[in-house]
């Protein structure tokens, strides 16, 4: 379960200090492949859907449920970021919360907490 929580992450250093809130997370019932899968689909979504839309994504072979919506695009510098929010459903676990993403290199990572600008 660690394993697959980590993967989602990429092993962001940002998110590294959360593992223990994440344990409890829908996401930690879904096996690696679903969360490989689960994360694929994000990339596609941040690269593809436009602010204001909703997208949802069911996990082949686990109860899970994921509806992600694209809040905002803006710069953090060179960088290209997005703002979402991610509600998720497995079962008796659910969880909601606004990200933020920005992109490095081919992909998307999560946005250090201390770069915020708000």
């Amino acid at each position: 379960m660690a394993a697959a929580i980590a993967a989602m992450f990429l092993m962001a250093p940002t998110w590294a200090q959360y593992d223990s809130f994440l344990k409890d997370a829908p996401v930690s019932r879904l096996n690696k492949e679903e969360v490989e899968a689960f994360w694929a689909f994000m990339m596609k979504t941040l690269d593809t859907t436009p602010d204001g839309e909703t997208v949802e994504w069911k996990a082949p072979k686990t109860t899970f449920t994921s509806k992600i919506t694209l809040q905002r695009s803006f710069n953090d510098g060179a960088l290209q970021c997005r703002e979402l929010t991610i509600d998720s459903d497995s079962r008796d676990r659910q969880m909601r919360g606004v990200y933020e993403l920005c992109k490095k290199g081919k992909g998307w990572e999560f946005r250090t907490p201390s770069r915020r600008t708000k």
